[in-house]
């Protein structure tokens, strides 16, 4: 694990198929938990960039597509293991609507044939027109799309990302909505690395 000032960026490689949270800690509540759980339960590898401030850590938040990977040994080794990428990431627009944005076209369509039924409760909008210009996941920039055969970019809200303390009581993890979400993407990973 490096370490850069507050900031904390951490590599795990496993499999060709890698979880991406790029706005962690404090700058996107819940999206590394998020990341880490699916990663940890599917051998999938996983980047993670988190803010570690004691306030103030969205003033970290980078655009996806605006993050220099250059700067970033760490993520160009992320890009060098990964064939695909699931970015998780957080919004603060409607608590009820869910992004699913991206340039892998197939996996976008095959996860929101499969989250809908057990989350009804959220709209899951794939739509590009309909998903907001700076939430697309599209741009051929986005950390997302530079693995190989590109990636999946998933905007949550809130309820989607809640946490609550781990059993070692140092840690979180996903809680509510946010267990049966990251359950659906372990089965999702499972399908997609087949």
């Amino acid at each position: 694990m490096d370490n850069y000032g507050d900031n904390r960026e951490f590599l795990h490689l496993g499999g060709s198929l890698g979880l991406l949270a790029l706005h962690g800690g404090g700058i996107e509540p819940g999206t590394e938990e998020i990341a880490r759980f699916v990663a940890r339960q599917t051998g999938a590898s996983l980047y993670v960039y988190a803010g570690r401030l004691p306030s103030g850590n969205l003033a970290l938040h980078r655009p996806s597509h605006g993050m220099k990977v250059e700067s970033r040994p760490l993520i160009l080794e992320f890009l060098k293991h990964v064939n695909t990428a699931i970015s998780i990431h957080g919004h603060g627009r409607s608590e009820k609507c869910a992004y699913v944005g991206g340039l892998h076209q197939t996996m976008v369509h095959r996860f929101v044939e499969l989250v809908p039924p057990a989350l009804p409760q959220y709209e899951w909008i794939s739509n590009p027109e309909q998903i907001p210009p700076g939430i697309r996941g599209r741009n051929p920039n986005n950390i997302v799309n530079l693995p190989p055969a590109h990636g999946m970019q998933l905007e949550l809200p809130r309820p989607l990302r809640q946490t609550e303390p781990a059993p070692d009581g140092e840690n979180f993890e996903p809680a509510g909505d946010a267990l049966t979400l990251v359950r659906l993407l372990v089965r999702f990973v499972d399908l997609v690395m087949d």
